[in-house]
């Protein structure tokens, strides 16, 4: 009998069951490609992106890669026309993977697993996996509470969520997510039924992440200590949605009151202003190193 996650990289066409997650401004092609590279699946953040550049960014990956990636697309921007298309690209260009995040997908998981993609979708409760499950998905991704960025829900702790996710799963995989930095993470994780981790925060601290270099170094300044759960204001969200960040202290700065992803191509005034997506785990990153680092790093825990 397979292990869980021998399952979870099987059904993915990977050799590793380490899943980048798909950080909408962070995570490129660039990113997608070289963690694809190193045997694990990247993921390229379709949210806020046009469908012509998501069909650019999804051909340039495959310029970069001849390995399987995935495809993250969320409904809160743009409208359902905007949704549909971002899909119809998917579906055309067939990446290998579709993970979903923040809705209701009855109507999508058939379609894309009728066009041959694997389906992800990520969830922060028992209820939304049952639901993800039945409406076809081919794993869940249970987020507890310490993800950095938005959250499903976002009060249940990934300690006391996964194995409660598992449970419900009858065998199909399910990925960890929340606050998971090294291998120690992943060890602990597989001892309560993980077929594999997705990680966000780790990989925005790469070299091949979109990220601001004021980001990363704040990112790198931070502690165990140092990330907020709010319900306020969130980058293109609606107010109220749930998410985690590193927040901006400077008293009479009114961007520190909205969460987001300082890129690349942001003014170093906005980075420096924002507070900024995190996990729980970020005190414990303590460099910017390459992606396939990241992901030697996090596979040896599954050793």
């Amino acid at each position: 009998m397979k292990t869980s996650h021998a399952n979870a990289a099987d059904r993915c066409g990977i050799k590793l069951p380490v899943f980048q997650a798909g950080m909408a401004g962070m995570a490129g092609p660039a990113l997608a490609g070289a963690v694809s590279n190193a045997g694990a699946l990247g993921h390229l953040g379709g949210l806020r992106q046009p469908p012509l550049r998501l069909r650019q960014w999804i051909r340039e990956t495959k310029a970069l890669t001849d390995r399987p990636f995935g495809v993250n697309l969320v409904p809160v921007w743009g409208g359902p026309e905007v949704f549909e298309a971002q899909l119809r690209v998917v579906l055309e260009e067939h990446p290998g993977v579709l993970s979903l995040f923040y809705g209701d997908f009855g109507a999508v998981i058939p379609r894309a697993k009728a066009a041959g993609l694997t389906v992800m979708v990520q969830v922060g409760t028992v209820a939304a996996a049952r639901r993800a499950f039945d409406q076809g998905a081919d794993m869940v991704i249970a987020q507890g509470a310490e993800g950095g960025g938005h959250l499903h829900h976002g009060r249940i702790g990934l300690l006391s969520l996964l194995p409660a996710v598992v449970a419900v799963a009858q065998g199909r995989p399910v990925l960890a997510a929340g606050g998971i930095t090294d291998r120690h993470d992943v060890r602990a994780l597989l001892e309560l039924g993980a077929a594999g981790v997705w990680v966000g925060t780790a990989f925005v601290a790469t070299h091949e992440s979109l990220a601001h270099p004021v980001y990363k170094r704040r990112l790198l300044e931070a502690t165990t200590d140092d990330t907020e759960y709010r319900t306020g204001y969130s980058f293109g969200w609606q107010f109220g949605t749930p998410h985690r960040v590193i927040p901006n202290r400077e008293r009479w700065n009114l961007l520190r009151f909205i969460g987001g992803g300082a890129r690349l191509v942001d003014a170093p005034r906005v980075a420096e202003k924002l507070s900024l997506f995190a996990g729980q785990g970020v005190g414990r990153i303590d460099s910017i190193v390459s992606a396939a680092e990241r992901v030697a790093e996090l596979a040896s825990g599954f050793g």
